[in-house]
């Protein structure tokens, strides 16, 4: 179906005031008024999974109930994008609410890397504890496994997970900095997460909470329990898919049986597009890829009473949105000392306003590697074969026009050359913002002096 700019769809047409906010993509410490009661808040993140991985988006072979119930009960947005097209910088860019390159996270880390989120990064775990909320993470960290920049010294009250994505190791599971499983039965990690978000939320009646949900699946490789093998009609991806599924489902149960399904606000999102396997839908590109396929990833958001059941809005957001709606919803201080780059989408969540973004930016590491207003896609670099082919070197870039080619298969650089300048030049004011952030990426190869490998903590 054919994108059509600022339109909102739901039970009931509602038409939307028309102009996104100007340029701005540094934020105030400003909120809107928080709700009478501050709402619990669930973000889960899949690892690798598609933009057309679920059946809310198209997926024929792969059912996702569970996952299609909250966008069904709540919000689906088609245009929603990842921070990074790869995991470890997708992840900070959620958490700060910041493009990667500004927290020094634009790039993987590694089990010999000795960098991670900085502390001084003020993440959406830390915000919302210091608004009162009990705060627990479940699953893939991904930022830095030294205890300076373990989960339980960013904000987590509590954590229970793995310090990075499972094609590394060593791979332990860990509760807390206490290894309870060496190495991780991947077979059976998902539903393990699952239990382990039950007891969460199980736990924390005295107060709101917010529980961060980071899958590691379906990231290669794919392990499912042998009572879920051969259930889908997608393989062992459709398998493993189906399994995170089924998890979400024990959390949304959960939510229902604690009796407070009401009173969240539950996302569903991933970090990237797919990598091997796995539908990116109609999108071109995957995974590490500059392409509309290796950022677009789905979103699904449910908040009974507030969010207009089967809604549907395909206004642009990005995970760095996260933080700042988080702040608004919640009361909390959004911090004021930094650029935060994402905006409060709790007009778009709750009553289709447009989008509060005039332009996303697309980074691939240190660069800038596209940028996109509401209608037009500015792709600067991209990959052939194994080698970068940066348009700019030859004196041009693609300009993609999503309301009418979202596949990205052809250029309209000649038919808009306004636009196109239009969008070179607020890319070009970024680059200058962030040109001292600029660092080299850490090898994946791991040196051979000596340097530890795994997670470092203290007991």
């Amino acid at each position: 179906m054919p994108l059509k700019i600022a339109r909102w769809t739901a039970a009931i047409m509602l038409t939307a005031a028309c102009a996104a906010s100007p340029a701005a993509n540094i934020a105030t410490s400003e909120t809107a008024p928080a709700a009478a009661k501050p709402p619990n808040i669930i973000i889960i993140m899949a690892d690798d999974l598609g933009w057309g991985d679920i059946s809310l988006n198209g997926a024929a072979l792969i059912e996702t109930p569970n996952i299609d119930r909250i966008g069904q009960e709540g919000i689906q947005l088609t245009d929603f994008y990842a921070g990074s097209n790869v995991c470890s910088p997708s992840r900070a860019a959620l958490l700060t609410g910041r493009y990667p390159i500004r927290s020094g996270m634009q790039h993987v880390i590694f089990p010999h890397s000795q960098d991670g989120l900085p502390a001084e990064e003020i993440t959406i775990s830390e915000m919302l504890k210091n608004a009162g909320y009990r705060t627990g993470m479940v699953g893939k960290w991904h930022l830095g496994h030294q205890e300076e920049y373990w989960p339980t010294n960013q904000g987590f009250d509590w954590f229970y997970g793995v310090p990075y994505s499972n094609d590394m190791a060593p791979f332990d599971l860990y509760r807390g900095k206490e290894i309870i499983e060496s190495p991780a039965d991947q077979s059976q990690l998902s539903l393990n997460y699952a239990k382990a978000a039950k007891e969460f939320i199980e736990d924390s009646s005295d107060k709101p909470f917010f529980l961060y949900y980071a899958e590691t699946f379906p990231h290669i490789p794919l392990f499912v329990p042998e009572d879920r093998s051969g259930t889908s009609d997608a393989g062992l991806y459709g398998d493993v898919v189906e399994t995170v599924d089924a998890g979400i489902g024990i959390v949304l149960d959960t939510l229902d049986e604690a009796g407070v399904a009401d009173d969240t606000l539950i996302i569903f999102t991933s970090d990237n597009g797919p990598w091997f396997e796995g539908s990116a839908g109609e999108f071109r590109g995957r995974k590490g890829e500059t392409h509309e396929g290796g950022f677009r990833v789905p979103f699904l958001a449910r908040w009974p009473g507030h969010i207009p059941k089967g809604s549907v809005s395909h206004e642009m957001a990005m995970n760095i949105d996260l933080l700042p709606t988080a702040a608004s919803l919640s009361g909390a201080t959004l911090p004021a000392d930094r650029v935060i780059d994402g905006k409060d989408l709790t007009s778009l969540l709750t009553a289709g306003a447009p989008t509060p973004h005039d332009i996303l930016f697309f980074f691939d590491g240190n660069e800038i590697v596209g940028a996109r207003d509401a209608r037009f896609r500015l792709v600067l670099n991209t990959f052939y074969r194994t080698m970068s082919v940066p348009f700019e070197y030859f004196g041009t870039a693609l300009l993609f026009d999503l309301e009418k080619d979202p596949q990205e298969s052809f250029s309209f650089m000649r038919e808009y050359p306004g636009e196109a300048e239009r969008l070179k030049s607020a890319v070009a004011a970024m680059r200058a913002a962030v040109a001292e952030k600029t660092k080299e990426a850490t090898s994946h190869v791991p040196p051979n002096d000596g340097t530890p490998t795994g997670p470092q903590l203290t007991r």
